[in-house]
């Protein structure tokens, strides 16, 4: 199973810039579990990146285990059913939580 860093390290490289047009946010992910950790993504003219530790001030704050967000970005859960779940949290304008989820070309393993 991938580390919380090699997956959020892994972020840039899933991102679909098509999707992001006009779209420039500051989002924490904010994780307990295995490996708690902050990370801030930043989504800015059509690109991501990835800092560890909160950073900047963010306006979408996802939170949960570390292993949840492995388990989404390696595709081995879709992540609705995590959120459907409660097992992750989003905190923050709906609109900005269901963008959040179109911006990623997750690999599908379920």
């Amino acid at each position: 199973m991938s580390t919380i860093k090699e997956v959020m390290m892994s972020l840039p490289g899933l991102f679909k810039p098509e999707k992001a047009k006009g779209w420039n946010r500051v989002i924490l992910f904010d994780l307990q579990g295995q490996e708690p950790s902050q990370w801030t993504l930043i989504v800015q003219d059509g690109t991501a990146t990835i800092e560890e530790g909160q950073t900047r001030e963010p306006k979408l704050v996802i939170s949960g285990n570390s292993e949840y967000i492995v388990q989404m970005f390696t595709g081995e859960v879709p992540p609705m059913k995590l959120v459907n779940a409660k097992l992750l949290k989003m905190k923050g304008p709906m609109m900005d939580a269901i963008a959040f989820s179109g911006l990623w070309n997750l690999p599908k393993k379920y």
